[in-house]
């Protein structure tokens, strides 16, 4: 069987190690993530008077603060990224993760200098790590390759959290004497207790700094965009074929052109809707697993519910990076607005199937599904923002549809504790979220290719054809050809 299209040359091995690289960076940095193991030892903690030095409000605060952080500077380091190249900004991201894990180890006893290290630290070093693997792998990669670049590299951050989960608990573990724990070895919350659960913690978090760094720096420095004058492969349509849209290079604009645009603004809708789904069932796995199940802890499906419980977050994790590269790779072949409308069925359809779940392998089912489903719209709105407005701002470009996600995380789990009820428990929330994802599937059945005017597209591009009325359909602009077109120009 003749393939519908060929690549032209290859990739060279410098390439393969950005992609992997840029892999093992978003790897390296997920302890935001595990901030729900740290809240257990934490929430013991005791002042010199015997008050407790960790409200409900603190204990979600670092958390909340590094999330928003992400997302409010992502756009700042994906500017900053596509003026000075990759690695000396991802450098400083991961010194800044690193860093700010080992600082978080003395700030074990004071929840505001927590909320500067583990906050905004952590926060402002994973903008700056997320936003450059994915713009210089691409740039390596023929434009038909987009999604499942994009998959592989945030397949990474999905998978953070499975290797400093287990570690960071294994170290508490280790590292906090049993003197600090009653017969139960539950944490006592006592003056003694707390000085012991602090040098723990403490340890812990300069180990995991460490390792960090270790794993992060060396990553950092392979990512790089490619020399001036490469030209990534190109994918030729075999005889009588025609290249899938997904296929064809994208011209490229400015993040201020980008905000100017309705597509822009539906891309941010759509993530801010659309993850909302799943940012509610992520926040609340364990609880959903345990309280919807019929009977709960105590009834005949306990010990079912007491084995899948400590293997719930790890599973999120895997689906999770499991989402996002299945969802990059289909979209490449099934075309992005497709890939996203059958993501938003399948969403729609498995929160409808939750308000049923009564047994706990159902409920796994329907929350990891969820999970999954979330993920995918982590690769395939990244290749969508690249389809639509190019490479060269494409930092800046998805920062500006990255406050979507960010919205999510709000969104999700406000709606949750707002209708959360202990007759219906996440019931209602469900059905909250099948609206959402409604809403945000009309946004994607009505999104269209952008198109540009040749004074607002700001790399090369080909000549206008006259019947376009000066406008240029992004999808549709072949790079080389305006080479030429520019240089005639200049010898005019």
């Amino acid at each position: 069987m003749s393939s519908s299209h060929t690549m032209t040359g290859k990739v060279p091995r410098r390439g393969y190690v950005v992609l992997v690289a840029g892999l093992l960076s978003n790897f390296s940095v997920g302890i935001l993530y595990t901030w729900s193991n740290l809240k257990d030892y934490l929430k013991p903690m005791v002042d010199a008077g015997g008050e407790p030095l960790w409200t409900e409000s603190a204990l979600a605060t670092p958390y909340s603060i590094g999330g928003m952080v992400f997302a409010a500077l992502l756009i700042l380091t994906g500017a900053l990224q596509d003026r000075i190249g990759p690695r000396w900004v991802m450098l400083g991201g991961v010194l800044m993760v690193g860093g700010g894990t080992i600082l978080s180890g003395f700030a074990v006893q004071n929840p505001t200098l927590m909320y500067v290290t583990f906050g905004l630290v952590i926060g402002a070093g994973l903008a700056a790590v997320y936003a450059c693997p994915r713009p210089a792998a691409m740039k390596w990669f023929p434009a038909g390759r987009k999604g499942m670049i994009n998959g592989i590299v945030v397949a990474g951050f999905g998978l953070g959290a499975l290797w400093l989960g287990p570690l960071e608990v294994w170290l508490l573990n280790r590292n906090v004497p049993d003197a600090a724990r009653n017969a139960a070895g539950e944490l006592l919350s006592t003056v003694e207790s707390t000085a012991l659960i602090a040098d723990g913690m403490q340890a812990s978090f300069l180990i995991m700094g460490l390792l960090i760094l270790a794993i992060g720096i060396p990553c950092a420095l392979s990512v790089v965009d490619p020399p001036s004058g490469y030209v990534a492969p190109e994918m030729v349509a075999a005889k009588g074929k025609e290249l899938r849209e997904t296929q064809k290079k994208s011209a490229s604009v400015s993040v201020w052109t980008t905000m100017r645009t309705p597509q822009a603004w539906q891309l941010l809708s759509i993530y801010a809707l659309y993850c909302s789904a799943g940012a509610l069932v992520i926040s609340n796995v364990t609880s959903i697993l345990s309280e919807q199940t019929v009977g709960g802890l105590s009834g005949e499906y306990g010990g079912t519910i007491a084995t899948l419980l400590p293997l719930m977050v790890p599973l999120v994790g895997i689906t999770n990076a499991s989402g996002r590269a299945s969802g990059g790779i289909v979209s490449d072949f099934l075309g992005r607005k497709r890939t996203y409308l059958i993501m938003h069925a399948l969403s729609a359809v498995n929160m409808l199937a939750l308000t049923q779940y009564e047994t706990p392998a159902a409920i796994a089912f329907g929350t990891l599904a969820a999970c999954a489903l979330y993920g995918a719209a982590l690769s395939v709105t990244p290749s969508i923002v690249a389809d639509y407005f190019g490479l060269k701002q494409y930092g800046a470009n998805y920062g500006v549809v990255y406050y979507g996600w960010g919205l999510s995380l709000v969104i999700g789990p406000q709606i949750t504790a707002l209708v959360y009820s202990d007759a219906t428990g996440y019931i209602n929330a469900y059905y909250w979220a099948i609206g959402l994802i409604a809403v945000s599937a009309v946004l994607v059945a009505t999104l269209k290719k952008p198109t540009f005017r040749p004074e607002q597209i700001i790399d090369e591009v080909g000549p206008v054809d006259p019947g376009t009325n000066g406008l240029i359909e992004n999808a549709e602009v072949d790079a080389r050809d305006v080479v030429g077109s520019r240089a005639k120009s200049d010898h005019r």
